[in-house]
């Protein structure tokens, strides 16, 4: 049978388009793979979006958990106990969020777990081990390359205070760093790769070399002890610090280029004490601290502390959303589960929700 030339041509143009269609959905779909805006692998799961609640629990009573609230309103309890079937454990410091991942930082049980930041499903547990000995991780920060630096308090007899250099990809200590008493907040600065580090037990805050991990330098801010520390807009290292319960201390500015003090603030609580939480707003430029009856906001052009504070509401911590500026605090009750929230207030303080917590709550984090 004879096959007429006209009977190819619609098959084999039909064929060409089918061909250049194709090709192109490849290249639209590697495209937004590749721009990072098409990432179902990181919003995926019940507790992708919202807000994750960090509740350390009463010492001792081993009953941290992390709340979280939906973009609704909804508050689960205990969402890595109901995953993973196991209690989190005792005192959870903080939570930090490395792409996909979520790492707890339970600081009593000498532990870090990390879970998929959408379901929380359990991906690995970090224990002290016979290379790397560890206890009392405190907070977590990612310093490039896949590395992260962890914080770590020792346990005052044969495990010393040191940061812990792991690897993010494989969930590994890789190596170890000697660290000063009370090595807590970490703050890494990607202009001039240096992780600062307060020590909470001293007066000092530490400057590493994240390149060779190595103690570059150290930074005095005597008599005060440093506490939590924010960057503000002009990439200057904000820290507030004052001796633990005390109604005295200070806000410091400092160049991370040059470690140097640029402005101290003094703070004077009168008859409270200084809270050792820190935040600023999205566009970095108002600072938020608080005393024990209070929430107070400091311009970063500010040369003396504010008078007035702008919610009356005494707040163990203090956490500011990135998207609308509303102010969230913690209320925290360290004498018993109970009598605990989170509140949430919009950047003027005027009050717009309260949300049960779980015990100790001190820090809101604000999922995408």
């Amino acid at each position: 049978m004879s096959i007429r030339n006209s009977n190819l041509r619609p098959n084999f143009w039909t064929m060409f388009f089918y061909i250049l269609i194709s090709v192109f959905s490849i290249s639209l779909l590697s495209s937004c793979s590749d721009n990072g805006e098409d990432t179902p692998d990181i919003l995926a799961g019940e507790y992708a979006q919202g807000y994750l609640v960090v509740n350390e629990g009463v010492f001792g009573m081993n009953n941290s958990s992390v709340g979280h609230i939906s973009t609704t309103g909804v508050v689960t309890q205990q969402i890595f106990q109901t995953v993973t079937g196991d209690s989190l454990g005792d005192q959870l410091q903080s939570i930090s969020i490395l792409g996909d991942k979520a790492y707890l930082m339970v600081s009593a049980s000498n532990k870090i777990e990390v879970v998929n930041r959408g379901t929380f499903e359990r991906k690995e547990t970090i224990f002290d081990t016979t290379n790397f000995k560890f206890a009392n991780p405190r907070y977590m920060a990612d310093v490039g390359n896949n590395k992260a630096y962890v914080s770590t308090w020792g346990n005052f007899g044969d495990t010393s205070p040191k940061i812990l250099v792991i690897d993010t990809q494989t969930e590994q200590i890789t190596s170890t760093i000697e660290a000063s008493s009370g090595a807590e907040n970490i703050i890494f600065d990607n202009n001039t790769n240096k992780a600062f580090v307060a020590n909470g037990f001293g007066t000092t805050i530490s400057v590493y070399n994240t390149s060779n991990n190595t103690l570059e330098n150290t930074i005095d801010v005597s008599p005060n002890t440093p506490e939590e520390m924010v960057v503000d807009k002009d990439g200057k290292l904000w820290v507030v610090a004052s001796p633990f319960g005390s109604s005295t201390g200070a806000l410091y500015k400092i160049n991370m280029s040059t470690n140097a003090i640029e402005t101290t603030i003094a703070l004077n609580a009168g008859s409270e004490n200084i809270g050792e939480h820190l935040a600023i707003n999205a566009t970095r430029d108002i600072l938020y601290y608080s005393f024990s009856s209070g929430v107070y906001e400091l311009d970063i052009t500010a040369t003396t502390q504010t008078t007035n504070p702008i919610i009356q509401n005494g707040a163990y911590g203090v956490s500011i959303n990135p998207k609308n500026n509303d102010i969230w605090i913690g209320i925290a009750n360290f004498q018993a589960p109970t009598g605990n929230d989170v509140i949430q207030y919009d950047n003027q303080g005027n009050l717009i929700n309260t949300f049960s917590a779980g015990a100790g709550s001190n820090e809101v984090i604000f999922l995408p």
